[in-house]
């Protein structure tokens, strides 16, 4: 798994789109007990898409500081 991943949320037609694409990754290191990311991720969102961005920045940020605070706590 990466460490670093730039994401865009409209990917073209009929595909998923980059928030789709961030429910997966949530849902895959959940499922593998937060061990598929790793500890340094990080991320940025380079969406032209406000609400589309916004949707990625509001899942992932909040995840990612709840699974560091429960690896440091």
């Amino acid at each position: 798994m990466p460490h670093f991943i730039s994401f865009d949320h409209d990917l073209g037609a009929d595909t998923p789109t980059g928030y789709d694409i961030t429910k997966f990754l949530v849902e895959l290191d959940l499922d593998a007990h937060q061990t598929l990311l790793p500890a340094d991720f990080d991320f940025y969102v380079h969406s032209q898409n406000p609400p589309g961005a916004a949707n990625i920045e509001g899942l992932l940020r909040p995840y990612l500081a709840a699974r560091r605070n429960l690896c440091n706590g």
